[in-house]
């Protein structure tokens, strides 16, 4: 006797259509983007302006999977692009990316955040960043500042939907050339979110590989169940 045939369902046949899919428009992303070149003579952003769009278009999303692609510009400036589904509300992930210490290696830096009131803007930081790093018996620092622009593009600053963060290096070390990324965070109609990632950098010791590499601890961080400190209270 054969054995019996089991064909897919509608929603099973279809799941490895979708995916190839989305790797194939990743993969055509990472060509158009490793084709363009990177300007160094200025700023990424005049964050003077509302800021409303990200540095560089999203990346597609992977079914049931976190997205992410990375490649070096002609100009020699490294890039890295991430896209996430999280299972927590966009309020969650807002209040997480407006603390500095959940997008940094703090195992090794010190931060100093300065709020400003800028109009346009549901917040906006300059935060001064020194990384400390040991080799053998010296002790070497590195500052840094860079601004930071939250724009609600969509929604209400008590319920968003849609929030483009901006930011750049601003002064500081000149280890680092050339740094500025955006996020995108998008609220889902089943309460998840929607996350994008975007970071060019040029700088001594870091590569593309880095940047993903940080993207996807950053995701790590974003996902960790909130701390008693960061539950609201009645």
């Amino acid at each position: 006797m054969r054995p019996p045939i089991v064909r897919p369902g509608p929603g099973e046949a279809a799941r490895p259509l979708l995916l190839r899919a989305a790797i194939g428009l990743a993969a055509t992303f990472l060509a158009a983007r490793t084709a363009l070149p990177a300007d160094l003579t200025g700023p990424c952003f005049d964050l003077r302006g509302r800021v409303v769009e990200p540095l560089s278009p999203p990346i597609p999303l992977v079914p049931g999977h976190d997205s992410h692609v990375f490649g070096t510009y002609p100009s020699g400036v490294d890039w890295a692009a991430g896209r996430a589904v999280l299972d927590v509300p966009i309020e969650s992930v807002l209040s997480r990316l407006l603390d500095h210490r959940n997008v940094k290696d703090m195992t090794r830096t010190t931060l100093t955040t300065t709020v400003l009131d800028r109009p346009g803007y549901i917040a906006f930081h300059l935060v001064d960043v020194v990384v400390t790093l040991r080799a053998l018996f010296l002790k070497v620092t590195v500052p840094w500042t860079e601004a930071w622009a939250y724009a609600l593009v969509d929604g209400a600053p008590q319920a968003p939907r849609r929030v483009v963060v901006s930011y750049q290096k601003i002064a500081g070390t000149g280890h680092i050339e050339h740094q500025c990324g955006s996020y995108v965070l998008q609220a889902r109609d089943d309460g998840t979110t929607d996350l994008s990632l975007y970071e060019e950098v040029k700088a001594d010791r870091r590569s593309a590989e880095d940047t993903r590499n940080m993207h996807r601890g950053i995701l790590r961080s974003l996902r960790r169940p909130p701390t008693l400190a960061e539950i609201p209270r009645n």
